[in-house]
């Protein structure tokens, strides 16, 4: 049965953040929303059926510009849901009291309706004689601040008429509300009887960033804060420098250092913030920015009108539930399935995605699907003959995954069911926006396979080419080698004729000096002509010593 009203709870969040901007969607969501409520409402109330949970009804309370209208019945109900209440006790017939409470209805908005652990509402005291009576009203208008349930003894508020002045008054009897310790054990005490406590530990409670701690927990009203002195806390918490501790049920379930003047404030609010993941807050312009800073990757939207009937019963039953996922351990990957590849279309998940979309020797065409969409279901047989299409195929795979339960990043995500191709030349995917048919996804494929083969035909053309243009260059050089003379062999027997008439004759012996410069000169211009390849002269026949002398 809880099951069904968690799908009941979550088919009420499917809209998109879009219809929060667009003010006539949303009024034509108001009639089926506030139905499916009070169906729900009717369900949880049934005496016949067990959830587990706690169904008795609450009290509906009516609102009137941002004040709630409190009877005894009703003041004891709020009193038990938030941990400050601002009441306004007054006399609607004296215009001191209409406009005191038309100047607290100010300071709610400003400091954000629907804010957890924090209320404003108005007692009418000439119809709530028995209020009136019980805190001692003797002259309206009356301000009051209640703090933790304490009905006994309210904290007043005197001459503050103005509304962004009962803010700074507001906030600062907050921050006054963080518990003080003077040693390690009285920590321990509190923080065990609590399920959720924050505290700041101080080298001084006068210093800079003690007092940025006391400024910041005045706008977190649903949190119990508290500080104590490092020197008070030695032998316990390990705490030596400036740090924020964050205990649940009584265990260190945070620590962050607080040590740099330009980085103190964001990781404070980072931390505080962290902590408000288990309560309900209202979506609306004071707190859509908080929602997001939160860094809560899923969201659920329960859309309602306040003014509604049903609406304390249905929000009561909200946050009752809203507990049960409280600190559950997310896991950002299903299983591998142990035949994920042995079908026509395989079964990813987030621990084997990557390793398979970017193959780099694959085509992966993947289905991106919630297993509780009709649309979804509509698809898979149609994407079951696709992987059987392509069951053989050397380079194309067909694949599916729940994303809903395997955490992927995607850069622009679309609706449910999705369709992306991860080709094998690239690490993007490829959007498929065609229709959801057996042809559109064969023409997709195909188009795309083609033109992936032909570009690597066509590189592999250019690289040829290039290889037989560098053997066509690289033949002249080789030919033009060859063909250079190649200077005789002297034989011996002409090495020995000519080296004799040196020795032998005298006429060599009596050439003049200059004669024989000359002679060398001449000599070398001939070899230097034979060493050019365009101007390649014959080789001069031999004169044997005869002709030469």
């Amino acid at each position: 049965m809880l099951s069904s009203i968690r799908r009941a709870l979550i088919m009420v969040s499917l809209h998109s953040s879009k219809a929060l901007r667009q003010k006539r969607s949303m009024e034509l969501l108001w009639t089926p929303l506030l139905l499916l409520a009070a169906c729900l409402s009717e369900v949880l109330g049934s005496p016949e059926m067990d959830t587990g949970i706690n169904i008795s009804q609450p009290l509906h309370i009516l609102e009137d510009h941002n004040l709630m209208v409190l009877t005894p019945a009703g003041l004891t109900q709020t009193l038990n849901e938030t941990r400050f209440l601002m009441v306004i006790f007054h006399n609607p017939t004296l215009k001191q009291s209409r406009k005191l409470a038309k100047e607290l209805g100010k300071a709610a908005e400003i400091f954000g309706k629907g804010k957890n652990g924090l209320g404003f509402g108005k007692v009418d005291i000439t119809m709530e004689t028995e209020l009136k009576q019980e805190f001692d009203i003797t002259h309206a208008p009356e301000l009051k601040l209640f703090y933790e349930g304490n009905r006994l003894e309210p904290i007043s508020c005197k001459d503050v008429v103005e509304s962004t002045a009962l803010v700074v008054w507001l906030r600062r009897q907050i921050s006054k509300k963080a518990l003080l310790f003077n040693n390690s054990n009285e920590v321990a005490d509190f923080v065990k009887s609590r399920p959720l406590v924050i505290v700041g530990f101080f080298q001084d409670l006068e210093e800079e960033v003690a007092e940025l701690f006391y400024d910041t927990i005045k706008d977190f009203p649903e949190l119990t804060f508290g500080a104590i002195q490092i020197k008070n806390s030695f032998g316990r918490f390990h705490v030596i420098l400036d740090s924020v501790l964050v205990f649940k049920k009584g265990r260190v379930v945070k620590r962050q250092e607080l040590i740099n003047d330009s980085t103190n404030k964001d990781y404070l609010n980072q931390v505080i913030k962290q902590q408000l993941t288990g309560f309900v807050i209202e979506f609306n312009p004071e707190n859509k920015d908080l929602i997001y800073e939160m860094n809560i990757l899923n969201h659920m939207l329960l859309f309602i009108s306040k003014n509604s009937e049903p609406y304390s019963t249905i929000i009561r039953h909200y946050r009752q539930i809203s507990k049960e996922f409280q600190n559950k351990k997310h896991k950002s990957s299903e299983e591998i399935p142990k035949y994920w590849d042995q079908e026509p279309v395989k079964k990813l998940v987030g621990k084997n995605f990557n390793v398979v979309v970017f193959d780099k020797e694959k085509d992966v065409f993947v289905m991106f699907y919630a297993p509780w969409s009709e649309k979804c279901r509509v698809l898979l047989p149609l994407l079951e003959e696709l992987g059987i299409k392509y069951q053989n195929h050397s380079t194309v795979i067909i694949a599916k995954i729940d994303i809903t339960a395997n955490d992927i990043q995607l850069a622009n995500p679309e609706q449910y069911p999705f369709f992306r191709l991860f080709p094998t030349d690239s690490q993007e995917a490829v959007m498929y926006k065609g229709e959801h048919t057996m042809k559109g996804f064969c023409d997709f494929l195909e188009s795309h396979v083609k033109v992936r083969i032909e570009e690597d035909d066509e590189l592999l053309y250019i690289e040829q080419n290039e290889v037989a243009e560098e053997e066509v260059l690289a033949e002249p050089e080789m030919q033009h080698i060859d063909k250079l003379p190649e200077k005789p062999p002297l034989k011996v027997e002409d090495t020995s004729k000519q080296d004799r008439p040196a020795k032998e004759s005298p006429a060599l012996g009596s050439i003049s000096q200059p004669e024989e410069l000359e002679r060398r000169k001449e000599t070398a211009e001939k070899e230097k002509k034979v060493a050019q390849p365009k101007e390649q002269p014959k080789p001069e026949r031999k004169l044997d010593i005869k002709e030469e002398l």
